[in-house]
Protein backbone atom coordinates (compact mmCIF):
# COMPACT_ATOMS: atom_id res chain seq x y z
CA UNK A 1 0.00 0.00 0.00
CA UNK A 2 1.47 3.27 -1.00
CA UNK A 3 0.89 6.86 0.60
CA UNK A 4 -1.12 9.21 -1.51
CA UNK A 5 -0.32 12.84 -1.54
CA UNK A 6 -3.41 14.40 -0.42
CA UNK A 7 -2.82 18.26 -0.90
CA UNK A 8 0.89 17.97 0.24
CA UNK A 9 0.72 15.94 3.30
CA UNK A 10 3.75 13.59 2.30
CA UNK A 11 5.89 16.22 1.30
CA UNK A 12 5.32 17.81 4.38
CA UNK A 13 5.77 15.21 6.81
CA UNK A 14 9.08 14.37 4.39
CA UNK A 15 10.34 17.94 5.38
CA UNK A 16 9.56 17.68 9.01
CA UNK A 17 11.32 14.21 8.86
CA UNK A 18 14.13 15.80 7.54
CA UNK A 19 14.63 18.83 10.10
CA UNK A 20 14.00 16.72 12.75
CA UNK A 21 17.10 14.22 11.88
CA UNK A 22 19.40 17.16 10.72
CA UNK A 23 18.98 19.02 13.78
CA UNK A 24 19.15 15.91 15.74
CA UNK A 25 22.88 15.37 13.75
CA UNK A 26 23.97 19.16 14.12
CA UNK A 27 23.00 18.69 18.04
CA UNK A 28 25.40 15.55 18.14
CA UNK A 29 28.05 17.24 16.41
CA UNK A 30 28.13 20.22 18.38
CA UNK A 31 28.05 17.79 21.45
CA UNK A 32 30.92 15.92 19.78
CA UNK A 33 33.05 18.85 18.94
CA UNK A 34 32.46 20.77 22.00
CA UNK A 35 33.57 17.63 24.14
CA UNK A 36 36.63 17.30 21.99
CA UNK A 37 37.57 20.66 23.02
CA UNK A 38 37.56 20.08 26.55
CA UNK A 39 39.58 17.47 26.48
CA UNK A 40 41.76 19.51 24.20
CA UNK A 41 42.01 22.19 27.15
CA UNK A 42 42.39 19.75 29.54
CA UNK A 43 45.18 17.92 28.02
CA UNK A 44 46.73 21.90 27.59
CA UNK A 45 46.84 22.11 31.68
CA UNK A 46 48.11 19.22 32.59
CA UNK A 47 51.20 19.67 30.25
CA UNK A 48 51.55 22.90 32.05
CA UNK A 49 51.18 21.94 34.96
CA UNK A 50 54.06 18.93 34.12
CA UNK A 51 56.28 21.66 32.91
CA UNK A 52 56.25 23.79 35.70
CA UNK A 53 56.64 20.61 38.19
CA UNK A 54 59.50 19.30 36.05
CA UNK A 55 60.96 23.11 35.94
CA UNK A 56 60.51 23.33 39.75
CA UNK A 57 62.89 19.85 40.55
CA UNK A 58 65.18 21.16 37.90
CA UNK A 59 65.86 24.32 39.73
CA UNK A 60 65.93 22.62 43.51
CA UNK A 61 68.66 20.49 42.11
CA UNK A 62 70.54 23.37 40.92
CA UNK A 63 70.23 25.35 43.79
CA UNK A 64 71.54 22.32 45.95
Amino acid sequence: MLLKNEKGTVLMLSLALLFVLTSGILWFTTLYMTQLKTYEYLEIVNVRATIKIVRQIVSERVQS
